[in-house]
């Protein structure tokens, strides 16, 4: 059975009013989630002096690889003994290095390691 003319004329019109909300609902949701920073991630931006670009290794076992220069940031996997990386950073207090990992299991990822646990290559 075909739809009144006014039926379908009103019927038209509430569909685009709901699509209009929808949209701007959309474009408000996504930038509000693009504007929001990661809570737990914390790259380069941590460092502070310059960049060193050192050849390291990880001198004992079991060592966090975290997303942050402490021991509150998430771990991102554990390196073994022995674990090649590149120093390229480390925060104010120096205590923790930024690195790029260079052999084992999480080769190329980037990370926080507390510089205690770390030795020249």
């Amino acid at each position: 059975m075909p739809i009144p003319h006014r039926s379908r004329h009103r019927l038209v019109r509430r569909m685009r009013q709901t699509a209009a909300v929808s949209a701007v609902s959309i474009a408000l949701i996504g930038g509000a989630v693009a504007l929001a920073p990661a809570a737990t991630a914390v790259g380069q931006s941590a460092c502070s002096g310059p960049t060193y670009n050192l050849p390291v290794r990880t001198n004992t076992g079991s060592v966090n690889l975290r997303s942050g220069p402490g021991t509150s940031y998430s771990s991102k996997g554990l390196l073994s003994k022995g674990t090649k990386a590149t120093w390229i950073c480390d925060n104010s207090r120096e205590s923790w290095a930024y690195v790029k990992i260079k052999s084992g299991v999480h080769k190329g990822t980037f990370g926080w390691v507390s510089s205690r646990y770390i030795e020249s290559d």
